[in-house]
Formats: C-alpha cells, sequence, structure tokens
C-alpha cells in the first residue's frame, strides 16, 4: 500500500496518471465534481480488515489528498 501511495502526490497527479499506476478503484462520485478513490488489498483472513489507499481528487482532476489505512486483525472476544 505504501509503494500505491507513493506514486500519488497532492497538487500533481492526474486521474488518468493514478488509473495507468494502480488500476481501476471503487469510484465515488460528488455533485461538486470530486471524487474519491478507494483501494483495498485482499486477505484470506477472514477476521482481517484490509489496508486501505484512499484519494480525493478535486474537480479539475487533479490529486487533492490520499491517506493509507493500514491493514490489522480484530482481536477475538
Amino acid at each position: 500500500m505504501q509503494a500505491a501511495s507513493n506514486s500519488v502526490t497532492p497538487g500533481q497527479t492526474s486521474k488518468a496518471e493514478v488509473l495507468a499506476a494502480l488500476g481501476p478503484a471503487t469510484v465515488v462520485k460528488f455533485d461538486s465534481g470530486y471524487e474519491v478513490w478507494a483501494y483495498r488489498t485482499k486477505s484470506a483472513d477472514p477476521i482481517a480488515i484490509h489496508a486501505e489507499l484512499v484519494i480525493l481528487f478535486a474537480s479539475s482532476g487533479i490529486v487533492t489528498k490520499s491517506r493509507i489505512r493500514p491493514a490489522y486483525v480484530l482481536p477475538t472476544p
């Protein structure tokens, strides 16, 4: 996930560049023209929370922000 995040530079990277580097994402479009793209890792562990890279694009199509949520395993009760 960190390597994927390194290919994204706020204020510089375009949607086309992210698509070429990371492939298709889960996309949420807003009426304002902003979009959020989410990439999640896959895991065979059913109680694991997958790592996630979330990228916010401005209406111009340029990355505004990005963040990574690391993967973790839920504690057993």
